[in-house]
């Protein structure tokens, strides 16, 4: 027999934990069918359940309101604008919220209606600008300023997006003591932090050491804590790293001219596609890309890139290097 909705009660009379009381509800309102969109329903809830335990220490449905859930889509488009889930993944997620708040309150007041306004969905994927972080000195002072305001990982952070091209999560959550023993051999491979599960011998990601690389992992590994391989405690959650450590150097990194350590992975592949190409990426001005491009080395020097940015699409470099038939 169904339950009954009780607004006075623990998740709304449906269960004492969030993602029990969920499930109950979708299978009332689906009545015991559609297994698997209950079961994609409860999975997708449950990541914005252990977010509102992280964040706010609420365990209860029924103390949800719309500011705190205009909070998690903050939280989603930071993921989204860092490369680690995609938009389609970031509006599935506000969708499953707004679904199951809906069936499991019984109203439609605590609802994000415009989904791809509040995430910006709008992306332009060829890049147009000159990403920040493209001098190296810039990057450097911004380090020196972080850890002066007592944001040494943050540093940290900042040193290995710009010289390994490594997304925000893979910055933290680099094995850095197994990438300075690979270093030795002139090669690292990115491997921990990964999107998509893309890690071990099956998407090997190597990257060419350089001077800024074994600089930036020798720095890391002062600050990563005691006990830890990479930049978390390890009593401490990515979550909470994020919100204690990350966003609070934000306004610096900012105020440095570099808007997030997304931008330096992009001013990373613009190095890089100098290097192998031989002019100016085409993001660059047409009179800073003088000489003559072969068309083959470019394509291959897209597919590097694209392989050391943890990609496997080679026409995502344009949101990087920008395209050459812009």
């Amino acid at each position: 027999m169904a339950r009954r909705r009780n607004s006075s009660s623990k998740n709304f009379g449906k269960g004492n934990k969030p993602e029990y009381a969920t499930k109950v509800a979708l299978n009332e309102h689906f009545v015991n069918g559609h297994k698997s969109t209950v079961k994609t329903h409860t999975e997708r809830s449950k990541l914005f359940y252990d977010w509102l335990d992280e964040e706010y220490d609420i365990r209860d449905i029924r103390l949800i309101t719309k500011d705190i859930f205009s909070e998690y889509v903050l939280y989603l488009k930071l993921l989204m604008n860092e490369e680690e889930i995609a938009v389609s993944t970031a509006t599935n997620r506000i969708s499953t919220v707004n679904m199951v708040l809906e069936i499991i309150r019984g109203d439609c007041k605590v609802r994000i209606d415009e989904i791809s306004k509040a995430l910006d969905k709008k992306r332009c994927y060829i890049r147009r600008s000159i990403p920040d972080g493209m001098d190296i000195s810039q990057v450097h002072n911004l380090h020196k300023e972080l850890i002066a305001n007592g944001h040494p990982r943050s540093a940290a952070i900042v040193l290995l997006a710009r010289a390994t091209g490594m997304r925000l999560r893979e910055c933290i959550l680099a094995d850095l003591p197994r990438l300075t023993r690979e270093a030795e051999n002139n090669r690292i491979n990115i491997q921990n932090g990964c999107k998509g599960g893309r890690s071990g011998a099956f998407a090997p990601r190597w990257i060419s050491v350089t001077d800024e690389i074994l600089y930036a992992l020798n720095y890391a590994r002062q600050v990563s804590p005691a006990g830890s391989r990479n930049l978390l405690a390890p009593d401490e959650t990515y979550i909470r790293f994020i919100r204690r450590e990350v966003n609070p150097s934000r306004p610096l990194m900012k105020l440095h001219g570099i808007k997030g350590p997304h931008e330096l992975r992009a001013a990373f592949a613009c190095e890089r596609y100098k290097h192998l190409v031989g002019t100016a990426a085409p993001v660059f001005p047409y009179p800073e890309r003088a000489g003559i491009q072969d068309r083959d080395s470019v394509h291959t020097a897209r597919q590097i890139i694209s392989r050391e940015l943890g990609h496997e699409r080679l026409e995502v470099t344009n949101s990087y290097v920008g395209s050459e038939t812009r």
